[in-house]
Formats: C-alpha cells, structure tokens, sequence
C-alpha cells in the first residue's frame, strides 16, 4: 500500500519556488490520500554522552547524554521507520560501541522489518548502517528509499560513511531524487537539507491530533543549537557546509516559534522530554 503511494507521490514533488521549506511541507500534507498518522514512537539503541560543547560551538562544559536513535511513524494499519542505527560490527569499525544495547538493537530490526518504507536523514553510519550493511540490509533493501546523493555517499565516500558499500547491491534499494520537497505518504513530507552531509534530509510529520513535528536529524546535535541557532564546534565541522547548516538551524528555530516540534536525534534529555509530554511515545511496536 505504502509502495503504492509512493509511486503517487513522486509525481507531486515540486520545487519551493517562493514559499519557505515549512510552507511548501504544510501543503502537501494530503498530496497522497488517507489518514494521517497517529503517533511518533522512539527507540534509543545506544546510550552515550558527550560535553555539551562538544555538539554545540561556544556552549556549556555540560555533560548530556547522546543517544542513537530511530523513529517509527504509526499508523492505524502500519509504519514508517526513519533512521535505522547500526550493528555492533559497524559500532566497533568507528570504536562506538559504549552503551549499545544489543536487545534494543533487535527490536529496532524487527521494527524495520515490518515497515512500509524506510528513509533516512543522511547517511552517516548511526543513521543508515542497519539498512547497508548488516545481516538484515538485503531483506530491508526493497522497502529502503535512499536520495540519489545518499547513495552516492555509500558508493564514493566510504571514509565519510564509514560503511563497506557494494556497488552491485545499489539496484536493490529504492533510489530516488527531488527537488526540495517530497511527500511520500499522508502527512509524511521529506524536506532536502543538504549541509550535514550531501544527502541530508529531515522529515516533517503532520500527525492526526494536529501536532506538527520535524525528525531533524544531524542538523543540530543538540536542542540547543536550534533554539540560540549556533552550529557544531569547528573540529566537527570540517565536511560540513556551514553556510547550509546556518540557514536549516534558522528556519528550524523559525518553525519551533510557529509550534512545531523539532526533534533532535542525539539529544537525549529532549526525546526523554517529549516523550513524559506525550508528543513521541517511547518504544516501538511490532505490529499496528
């Protein structure tokens, strides 16, 4: 079904023109028929933390906890997954293996497995690991959407990905491209966001209570960058596009003043927030 709708949705993808990234999102929130999901569940596969300064530039000495994680978007007859981690092999390849929980790991594959589409944010090895190289990359390929840029990434850029890629597994894997925006389900819209990394994309959600939220991905690694609008330290920002990631950091700031919920991957104190406020429920569930 989801597939299907997909195929409806590649047609409507249209370019910002004047309109802002939110504008354009809002408006296609029905340009693909049926009911809007009903909730963002969340699972943090890795648990560590880092200084506060490390992941925003000029802030605090402050340790806070970075978490890995994916996110499943519900609905009353199945799921999106966005973002997909990696497995312990991956973790180990760039010495991140500290807080994995190989329990929690499981039931994000059997998340994944059970998805109607799979997307990512970008394709750093946190993100996309699970759906490229891993026991259960060939089976979650067919339902996998990379952006034409993100395969590009795994193809050219390995010491950016971080992930041994065959280039004869490419074919298997829904292989796309936009040009700003891009509905792919009911009230699903990715949004380009080039800066992280090439392919780097968040995903807005319109859920059926209303609720506006935007799965940000690496933009910021913390909610902080977004609120004082301030990007990562230098040293981590080497393969980044600043001037991209400036402006992303100032329309996501601009969407949070107009109610929307921007949620940032690795920044555990605020999935922990949103979830006691209900906005993201905690856990993931195997079957709608």
């Amino acid at each position: 079904m989801l597939r299907h709708l997909l195929c409806c949705a590649l047609a409507l993808a249209r370019p910002l023109a004047a309109q802002s990234e939110l504008a354009a999102a809002r408006g296609l929130v029905h340009a693909v028929p049926g009911a809007l999901p009903t909730a963002i569940g969340y699972l943090n596969v890795a648990e560590d933390s880092w200084l506060l300064s490390q992941a925003v530039k000029d802030a605090e000495q402050t340790k806070v906890p970075s978490p890995t994680s994916v996110f499943q978007v519900r609905f009353a007859h199945g799921w999106i997954m966005v973002d997909a981690a990696m497995d312990r092999e991956i973790a180990a390849t760039a010495n991140d293996t500290s807080g994995f929980h190989d329990d929690r790991y499981a039931r994000a594959v059997a998340a994944l497995r059970g998805a109607g589409l799979i997307v990512v944010t970008h394709e750093h090895y946190d993100h996309i690991g699970t759906v490229t190289h891993s026991a259960a990359a060939d089976e979650l390929a067919p339902r996998t959407m990379l952006t034409r840029a993100q395969m590009a990434s795994l193809l050219h850029n390995p010491g950016a990905t971080r992930i041994p890629f065959d280039s004869t597994r490419a074919g298997r894997y829904i292989v796309f491209d936009y040009d700003r925006v891009l509905p792919i389900a009911p009230g699903v819209v990715l949004i380009k966001a080039p800066g992280h990394t090439p392919g780097s994309q968040v995903v807005y959600v319109k859920l059926a209570s209303g609720r506006e939220v935007i799965l940000s991905g690496d933009v910021a690694w913390h909610r902080v960058g977004i609120e004082t609008e301030r990007g990562k330290p230098d040293s981590a920002t080497r393969h980044e596009d600043r001037a991209a990631i400036a402006g992303e950091l100032a329309w996501l700031h601009q969407a949070e003043r107009t109610g929307v919920t921007v949620v940032v991957s690795h920044d555990g104190d605020q999935l922990d927030t949103l979830a006691r406020q209900g906005i993201l429920s905690k856990g993931l569930v195997a079957r709608p």
